[in-house]
Parts: C-alpha cells; sequence; structure tokens
C-alpha cells in the first residue's frame, strides 16, 4: 500500500481529510489532542508509521562530533575505512539537517593532552551526540572525556570503550569469533607439528583474538606449540625486523590479528610460501594479492568498515528516530579465502 492511499485508509475510519490525518502524524498544533490520539491508533491499527522525528529534523539542525585520529601511511588498512563507513552511512542521511563536525588528534593514542584539545573543542559548541574512534587513553583523558560528556547526550564509541560511562554504546569486531575461526583454519590446514606464532596487538587491553585463536588450536592440536608475540601498531620498521626474524625460523604456522602486521608478514614472506600455515586479517589490496599467490591461506576480515557504518547508524537512530541506545554492538567477522577474495570490502 502506497503512502498517500496509506492516508486515505487512516482518513476514511476517522472521518476527516487528508490533511487532518498528516497534521496529527507530523504533529502540528492546529490538530486536538484527542483527534491526534484517535489518528494515531487508526494509524497503529492500519500498521503505518510516520516518523515524526524524522520529520521534524528537516526542519531543525542536529549537531554530531565524529573524534576520529588523523591519517598515517598505514591507516588505510583499517582506520581510513572505518572513517569510508562512517561517511556512507552520513551519505546515505543526507536528506536530514545535520551538522556534523569532524575533531581530530594527531597520532594513533590519544594522550591527555590531546584528550584535553578535544575536550576544549567539544565545550565550544552544544552537540546532539559524538561518535569516536579512540584505541587507547590514559586514566586522566578517561576521566575529562567523561565530564566533558556528561549528560543526555548520547555518544558511540567505535571499537574499544574510551570512557568510563556506562551509557556508551560501543560497536567493535568480535574479537572472540575472530580468534576462533582463525585457530580452527589454523588447525586444519597446518600439517605439520612444530611452533605457531601469534603476532598480537601489543595494547593496554589484552588481545581477545590472539587469546581465542591460541585457545581453539591447543584444544584441536597437541603437537604444536603457540607462541603469542605481542607488538605495537606503530614503529613500522623495528616491528617489521622482529615479523621477519620469526619468519625466516619457518614455523609451523603464523597469525597475523591486525591488517598491520598482516602487511608486515607478507613483506617478510617476500613473495615465497616459507610457513605452512599463513592467516593475515582484514582484506586489502596487498592481503589480497597474497592470497591469490597463495603466499598465505586465509584472511580474517573484521570489517572496519561496517563497524564504522553501524556506529553512524545507530547514533543516528537514536538522535532521529529516538531508539535506545544499545550497550554494544559486535560486529561478526568474515573469513576470506582465495575463492571469494574479490567480493567487496564491506559485502
Amino acid at each position: 500500500m502506497s503512502r498517500q492511499s496509506s492516508l486515505k485508509s487512516i482518513a476514511d475510519k476517522a472521518g476527516v481529510s487528508i490533511t487532518t490525518v498528516h497534521r496529527a502524524l507530523t504533529g502540528k498544533k492546529d490538530c486536538s489532542a484527542q483527534m491526534r490520539e484517535r489518528i494515531l491508533a487508526i494509524a497503529a491499527e492500519e500498521g503505518y508509521e510516520f516518523n515524526y522525528y524524522a520529520a521534524s529534523l528537516r526542519r531543525t539542525r542536529l549537531k554530531i562530533a565524529v573524534i576520529m585520529g588523523t591519517h598515517d601511511r598505514d591507516s588505510r588498512f583499517f582506520v581510513d575505512r572505518i572513517a569510508d563507513g562512517i561517511q556512507r552511512c552520513i551519505d546515505a542521511n543526507s536528506q536530514f539537517n545535520i551538522d556534523y563536525r569532524f575533531l581530530t588528534y594527531t597520532g594513533r593514542d590519544m594522550t591527555s593532552a590531546k584528550a584535553g584539545q578535544i575536550v576544549s573543542d567539544l565545550k565550544k559548541e552544544t552537540f546532539d551526540g559524538v561518535l569516536m574512534h579512540v584505541l587507547k587513553l590514559p586514566d586522566k583523558a578517561i576521566e575529562d572525556l567523561s565530564k566533558a560528556l556528561s549528560g543526555d547526550m548520547p555518544v558511540v564509541a567505535v571499537e574499544l570503550n574510551p570512557t568510563s560511562r556506562q551509557d556508551v554504546c560501543t560497536i567493535s569486531t568480535d574479537n572472540e569469533v575472530a580468534g576462533r575461526m582463525a585457530g580452527e583454519i589454523v588447525a586444519k590446514l597446518t600439517r605439520s607439528s612444530g611452533k605457531v606464532y601469534i603476532f598480537s596487538q601489543e595494547m593496554n587491553l589484552s588481545d581477545a583474538n590472539a587469546i581465542e585463536a591460541r585457545r581453539e588450536i591447543l584444544s584441536r592440536r597437541d603437537d604444536l606449540e603457540v607462541v603469542d608475540i605481542p607488538l605495537p601498531l606503530t614503529g613500522d620498521e623495528s616491528v617489521y625486523s622482529t615479523i621477519r626474524d620469526y619468519v625466516n625460523q619457518r614455523p609451523a604456522a603464523i597469525y597475523a590479528t591486525c591488517a598491520r602486521h598482516t602487511v608486515r608478514v607478507v613483506k617478510a614472506l617476500g613473495g615465497i610460501k616459507k610457513v605452512g600455515t599463513v592467516i593475515g586479517s582484514e582484506l586489502f589490496d596487498e592481503s589480497r594479492e597474497a592470497l591469490h599467490k597463495g603466499i598465505i591461506d586465509a584472511v580474517i576480515d573484521k570489517r572496519p568498515g561496517q563497524m564504522g557504518y553501524r556506529a553512524m547508524d545507530m547514533l543516528l537512530a537514536t538522535l532521529i528516530r529516538k531508539v535506545p541506545m544499545e550497550r554494544g554492538i559486535a560486529i561478526e567477522p568474515r573469513l576470506v579465502l582465495n575463492a571469494n577474495s574479490e567480493c567487496t570490502y564491506e559485502g
């Protein structure tokens, strides 16, 4: 049933004109409360939903702050794809009257000083909602940012929850599922016994991805020894040298839990299948090419673009449609093999 025919059906049942129905559904003042209540009840019976908040938003303006780090040479593997997902959602909701203010900080980690600048920027204006992507925060920065975000303003955090507020919605990949997927593939594909090197992320929180991969491998294979090697995401040359040294030992298998480590593993392999089983993370040009050449066997794609999209979608749903803010949403990763490596990044 079309929107116009739905309005006519409601009008016929209520014994009023379509114009009156529209006034009631849009909350205009020239409709009595009694008539509005009657029309809303009939609309509900008809299964007709009119988004009053979305309609009113065409006449008013919302302001949303988007907090993200600036780009570096490796941002394209993950962070840029989060940003792309956010932008795709913004574009999909361009009909609404929303002012997006992008507040950036320099570097991958937000120090207290950097957080202080963001807090200062947030206090300069009144925002209706905040979306942020922050990997690390010291305690002082958490406290300052939490105070700046106090009140009824909805906040969505991408990847890791950066504040102590209990009402922040966190959109992240399901790292435990990612780890179990990688562990299962390693256990099934690895033919020889020996060591499995997991290049994990050195962060202030434990890498659940690496923990679950280790647990899954050991539960399936008693002839494999799993060695977790936490490495920083920054310090490209030194990190690469460390990975290269481990790769040259030719272990039974390797799993890189993040995109940046995957790039370094592929580089260290030098186009040669030196290791029995190699599992990488994220689907991007280099990992796709490595799959095509058989240098790596599989990729666990944590779908950062989908995380960015869902984060902005959750914030807009709360602000526009008044959907209750969820506490957290886990994006399910996908397994990419050579056979499906031509799929889109965010499909």
